[in-house]
């Protein structure tokens, strides 16, 4: 009797801890550790130097620029039939049970296959009296060269089109377009130093390349109203040669281009007279002159 009880009581002790876990081991059976996950990157850059302004760029967007209508209607196509049908679920299941791995297979971890991300760069902020623009409703657009300010609290933004086509807008704080006129000088722009467009006393100047590679500069005044006046005259200032410069006569924009018969080149400088920009003298090729005292009407070709 003593046999049977014990026999028995051995196989009760065997069923439960078939029912729990952890008998086996004489311990609570407990989970893999699971590595902790990766903080995400954050997607917050480091704020520039002043806000992003919005710009809707206007009359840039022609009716002929959106994409045609169909001539004709889509013939939509006929409902499968119930054997198709059939037939192409059986195709798709088939094909799902193609491509999946086996069961027994494991994915690799995360951290073998995919490699440990860069931080992203930071944008640099503007660079003197450049303005952050971002432009809309214009494709293919972008933002040449700005300045803050130019003319109370309206700023400048050189745009090039596309195609060697460049405009330039006056924009307010909100991003408002006040003015907006085309750069006709030149059939190629580039952003000069710095992304700061050429700006003092309420007019700005735009350096441009001719076909040939020459340069050619012009220039425009932004009145209160926010509108531009070209103030270029009649063919602005072409350059003989793929030299020209803008210099900064103690606050005044002067313009230098340089002119050419047979022999070599000379500096011609422009400053502003009140309604129009007038030649005050010339230089002798090398470094474009940078004051008034440097030129004279004498070394002028005529």
């Amino acid at each position: 009797m003593r046999l049977r009880f014990a026999q028995l009581l051995a196989i009760a002790v065997l069923t439960s801890c078939s029912a729990l876990s952890g008998c086996a081991t004489g311990t609570l059976a407990t989970p893999e550790p699971t590595a902790p996950a990766s903080p995400a990157l954050s997607a917050t850059a480091t704020p520039t130097a002043g806000p992003t302004i919005v710009v809707t760029v206007p009359d840039l967007v022609s009716a002929t620029s959106a994409p045609a209508a169909p001539t004709t209607a889509p013939v939509a196509p006929a409902p499968p039939t119930e054997t198709a049908a059939a037939d192409s679920a059986a195709e798709s299941v088939a094909a799902t049970a193609d491509e999946s791995p086996p069961a027994t297979q494991q994915a690799p971890a995360a951290a073998e296959t995919a490699p440990a991300a860069a931080p992203a760069a930071e944008p640099a902020p503007p660079v003197g009296d450049a303005l952050n623009v971002s432009l809309a409703n214009c494709d293919g657009c972008s933002v040449l060269a700005t300045h803050r300010a130019v003319t109370g609290d309206l700023s400048s933004a050189l745009v090039s089109t596309g195609s060697g086509r460049a405009i330039l807008l006056s924009v307010a704080g909100d991003g408002q377009v006040s003015g907006v006129i085309g750069v006709p000088y030149g059939a190629a722009f580039a952003t000069p130093a710095g992304g700061v467009l050429a700006c003092a006393q309420g007019r700005c100047v735009v350096e441009g390349r001719q076909t040939d590679g020459r340069a050619v500069l012009s220039a425009f005044e932004l009145t209160e109203t926010g509108a531009w006046r070209d103030v270029s005259g009649d063919d602005a200032f072409p350059s003989a040669t793929e030299q020209a410069a803008v210099i900064d006569l103690d606050g005044e924009l002067a313009i230098a281009v340089q002119d050419q018969a047979d022999g070599a080149a000379v500096w011609m400088l422009y400053t502003w007279g009140g309604e129009r920009y007038a030649v005050v003298g010339c230089s002798a090729d090398g470094p474009a002159p940078s004051s008034i005292n440097s030129v004279s009407p004498a070394s002028c070709l005529s």
